[in-house]
């Protein structure tokens, strides 16, 4: 390819190579002639057209040195005016600490992390106590602190720690992100179990309790007493009450591990316990329940009303759920022993139920979990998914978890 080479033939420019011609820029080049400053430039013409006042300077004559000026390129201008970038203001310069938290707690999750990212002020609101204990209250989550406070470190003596946890829990439960781990002792099936965060205590077929400790994974203490299967058990922190198979409800010192008391009365296998301070009420597969006095361990009432075995049962207050083989679920008055309301609609027999005073969740061989309005009666809510029996079943505010004879859990959000 030729290379042109723009040079001026007048040799009064002493051979200096010239400049192709190029398109002017908003500061002019050196061998470009200047405009005086009286020049003015006009907008609606493109930026090389320049227009002179009447008082311009003289024409040069030809002895004067002649200066090459490239006018003849005329570029298309587009006068833009830079846009000064808006200002927000601070609002931390202008209020007072209180009011700023106050401002940021309602700031969604995400947006809320970027906080600490602004600066050091903003990162100082960020860790307010009294924001994370009201974004703790709005989620209705329940905390499990230690009494004692001064066994807490500095960071666990924070709203902002605990939410922190619960939050990574919340996260944990969503995604199924579980850590496994195997307790082994039992020589035939466990049937039931309960535990909190220092101790499991379950209960076999093999006719034993065993309490396992959290920390070690490892078994503490054996219980024997029992002739047959330990088919349900609860405990608090000052017993163990366990029915089984052999008809009898055993109560447990829980500091000693010894028995306290055998009750007696059930004419088949005991199915479910649930009891507090007042009573100890025991179903069977019998058909009937009974309510036991908890400090004198004697029989307080006998109820009969299900036409099947008595699976499940769940005490509240002077309130009791019952769900039987029978299809039928029943609230009951327990100081008097009256039926309050039945809750018909499952199709087989009924294994699980729960109750927390206003919802009762129950879980059937018909596969299916269903929620009622314990004041109504109705049905607000059927959950299927499961392929086999859910044989039992735990709600906590807003979740399920299930468990079925398909040995899956499963977890159910019913916001």
């Amino acid at each position: 390819m030729s290379q042109h080479h723009y040079c001026n033939t007048n040799t009064s420019n002493y051979g200096i190579p010239v400049a192709p011609p190029h398109i002017l820029q908003v500061e002019m080049a050196d061998d470009v002639e200047m405009a005086d400053a009286d020049t003015v430039y006009s907008v609606s013409e493109p930026y090389t057209s320049l227009k002179s006042p009447a008082s311009s300077k003289p024409q040069k004559t030809s002895s004067e040195k002649s200066v090459n000026s490239y006018h003849d390129i005329k570029p298309a201008v587009v006068w833009s005016i830079p846009q000064q970038p808006k200002k927000g203001i601070d609002f931390t310069t202008l209020l007072p600490a209180e009011l700023c938290s106050y401002i940021i707690s309602f700031l969604d999750f995400d947006s809320l992390l970027t906080v600490p990212k602004v600066c050091r002020v903003w990162a100082s609101l960020f860790y307010v106590d009294e924001l994370w204990r009201i974004r703790t209250t709005e989620n209705n989550w329940r905390l499990k602190m230690p009494d004692d406070a001064s066994t807490l470190s500095e960071e666990e003596n924070s709203w902002y720690y605990w939410y922190k946890q619960r939050y990574q829990l919340e996260t944990r439960w969503n995604l199924g992100q579980v850590a496994t781990h195997y307790l082994v002792g039992h020589i035939e099936s466990v049937y039931c179990l309960q535990f909190d965060d220092e101790k499991i205590i379950t209960g076999s077929r093999d006719r034993s309790i065993k309490v396992w400790s959290l920390q070690r994974y490892q078994c503490t203490h054996t219980l024997n007493g029992h002739q047959g299967s330990v088919l349900c058990l609860k405990y608090n922190d000052d017993m163990i009450v366990s029915g089984s198979s052999d008809h009898t409800v055993i109560v447990w010192d829980m500091k000693t591990k010894r028995i306290k008391a055998t009750l007696n009365g059930h004419t088949d296998g005991v199915s479910d316990i649930s009891f507090d301070k007042r009573y100890i009420v025991s179903s069977s597969k019998d058909t009937s329940i009974r309510i036991w006095d908890s400090r004198t361990f004697q029989p307080v009432l006998m109820i009969v009303g299900h036409l099947g075995s008595v699976n499940a049962i769940q005490l509240r207050g002077d309130f009791l759920v019952s769900a039987s083989n029978d299809r039928m679920i029943k609230l009951w008055q327990v100081s008097t022993g009256a039926l309050i309301r039945e809750f018909s609609g499952h199709e087989n027999g009924l294994a699980c139920v729960q109750y927390d005073g206003k919802r009762i969740i129950s879980g059937s061989n018909d596969r299916t979990i269903r929620v009622w309005d314990a004041e109504t009666g109705v049905c607000t809510m059927k959950l299927e998914g499961h392929r086999g029996l859910v044989r039992n079943l735990r709600f906590d505010g807003d979740k399920i978890v299930s468990a079925g004879y398909d040995r899956s859990i499963r977890v159910w959000d019913i916001k």
